[in-house]
């Protein structure tokens, strides 16, 4: 069932997953000090732009039904902590209909994540159906790329060519990602367009600097997470609580 904007829904808790080794520790925090070095300089911009449309519990929530009713044509979707839990092989169990909505619901989807190459290459396998974005700022300007039933849009020559012009991921937040996505998927109208996250200054940042509007969903299987991630992530809630509405 669908939520308005001002409501919340309850979630279940779930058995603790666990992430063990140095390699796998040190991946999650490249990842996240990549993303704070790009949005720490912006932060007082990005503050303005933390304000969701929408607040659900979990995406089980945001069915076809509420989006029919809102108009939506796209959805963008993050993954990690909004579909399954971090750095997990598939969507959670406990979300049996996002499948469906990929498959036969009424809008066109997409992925957006911040997640490392690796990690891209994995999301490519288990979200054949939907393309999934990227992007790279490069000293020859912004290249984007997105994956779509196993089709790269970029060969490996392509991203060694990226890589040596200095090329380095554009990260969430940022409107850019959105508008490449809705290009992808044919669309032209912002407000026809949700994101779909679970942090403010990333995933809810991006929609409102691209003019879309987004759904904020509670961290899913938090206790999954690093725990620089999960500091951080009650910092942003912090910082939300302190300048958001």
């Amino acid at each position: 069932m669908a939520c308005n904007p001002e409501s919340h829904c309850t979630r279940n808790r779930a058995p603790q997953t666990r992430h063990d080794g140095p390699v796998t520790f040190i991946v999650m925090a490249t990842e996240h000090l990549a993303t704070l070095r790009q949005s720490i300089p912006r932060l007082r911009q990005l503050i303005s732009h933390i304000e969701p449309t929408f607040r659900f519990d979990t995406v089980a929530d945001i069915d076809a039904s509420f989006i029919t009713e809102q108009g939506f044509r796209v959805v963008l979707w993050d993954v990690d902590g909004t579909l399954m839990a971090y750095h997990a092989g598939d969507v959670d169990a406990r979300f049996p209909l996002i499948r469906v909505l990929f498959r036969d619901g009424p809008a066109r989807h997409a992925i957006l994540s911040n997640c490392d190459e690796r990690r891209f290459d994995q999301l490519g396998q288990i979200f054949p159906e939907i393309p999934l974005l990227r992007g790279y700022a490069t000293d020859e300007g912004p290249v984007f790329r997105h994956l779509w039933h196993g089709t790269d849009t970029h060969t490996s020559e392509a991203l060694r060519h990226i890589q040596s012009n200095r090329g380095t991921q554009i990260r969430k937040p940022s409107g850019e990602l959105v508008r490449y996505g809705m290009r992808v998927l044919g669309e032209a109208d912002p407000q026809a367009v949700l994101v779909v996250g679970d942090q403010y200054l990333t995933d809810i940042a991006s929609a409102n600097l691209a003019g879309a509007r987004s759904a904020k969903v509670s961290t899913f299987r938090q206790d999954t997470f690093p725990v620089s991630i999960r500091l951080s992530q009650h910092l942003e809630n912090a910082i939300y609580r302190v300048f958001g509405s």
